[in-house]
């Protein structure tokens, strides 16, 4: 098994010039105190020029007149339906008709309650208010007379 040399991995920077001038050293030192590493960025340097040295790939004429062509003509109109229906298009179609439906029929359920009747006026009256109700109980009020005192506080308070 071959080791793996910490400054390797920083060689391709090194080469192309990507290297801070502090890492440069480093990396100078490190090359020129072992033959193997030296060895190695040899080996990519010739890698990298060789490279560049191909001839980059150019595309046919009837190719390029094929892509051409193609970009230029008018798509049919089945290949215009096709792409409306596609799944990317027609899922958050379908998913906001789902939600529109739900609504609807929540909507419809709202109103088929009917109005409330008058014990359920009350008990929704004393769920309102309980925390007020039980704090009268806790007070010790007896009548609808002690009520009408509790109310009248404010205007009773004596002025200085």
């Amino acid at each position: 098994m071959s080791e793996h040399h910490p400054i390797e991995d920083e060689l391709t920077a090194y080469i192309d010039g990507e290297l801070s001038e502090l890492d440069l050293q480093r990396v100078k030192a490190a090359i020129a105190a072992d033959p193997k590493l030296a060895a190695l960025e040899a080996l990519l340097r010739s890698t990298i020029t060789a490279v560049e040295a191909l001839p980059s790939p150019q595309p046919s004429q009837a190719l390029r007149r094929a892509v051409l062509n193609g970009l230029d003509a008018p798509a049919s109109f089945r290949e215009r339906l096709q792409q409306w229906f596609r799944p990317s298009r027609l899922m958050p179609a379908v998913g906001l008709a789902a939600v529109a439906a739900l609504v609807a029929v929540i909507a419809q359920q709202g109103r088929q309650a009917g109005p409330l009747h008058e014990a359920e006026e009350e008990q929704l009256y004393v769920a309102q208010n309980l925390d007020v109700l039980e704090d009268l109980e806790l007070a010790g009020l007896e009548s609808a007379e002690d009520l009408e005192v509790i109310a009248q506080l404010d205007s009773l308070e004596a002025t200085p």
